[in-house]
């Protein structure tokens, strides 16, 4: 679980959330999100991904966590409900309806495993860019109803 601490230069920067029990694949993908200049939090387990979540309101989150497909559906919907970040879930590939489950619990996008770490990092930066031009950080934003 992370401890929050204050620090000026993370101010600036967006915030990946990485929830995984696979030690080695975490460890490059948070050298490669560091390496393009974003703030990773790590966490192996469902409650503490939760509990992150709720306290960063992270910009991504890729969940990669080996759980069953009601679990996986469970997690996917409470983490929607604590962030308006992108949401990109990592698993083994099932059947249509069952990737239709993890979208409407607020998937963004459903990743098939295994994954390569490069695509993964083209995939969320895509995200991510997605969001900063909607809305740019810095600059508030305003919807007008027409």
């Amino acid at each position: 679980m992370v401890a929050w601490k204050s620090d000026p230069n993370i101010d600036d920067m967006q915030t990946v959330l990485i929830v995984s029990q696979d030690a080695e694949m975490v460890m490059v993908w948070e050298t490669l999100f560091e390496q393009k200049n974003y703030h990773v939090v790590c966490e192996a387990g469902a409650e503490d991904a939760l509990q992150t979540a709720r306290l960063l309101s992270p910009a991504l989150i890729i969940l990669d966590l080996d759980l069953t497909p009601s679990e996986r559906i469970g997690l996917c919907r409470e983490l929607r409900s604590t962030t308006g970040g992108t949401l990109l879930l990592l698993a083994p590939k099932r059947d249509e309806a069952e990737i239709f489950e993890y979208l409407y619990a607020g998937v963004d996008e459903f990743l098939s495993t295994p994954i390569s770490p490069l695509a993964l990092l083209v995939k969320s930066m895509a995200w991510l860019v997605r969001q900063e031009w909607i809305a740019p950080s810095g600059q508030s934003s305003q919807v007008y109803v027409l």
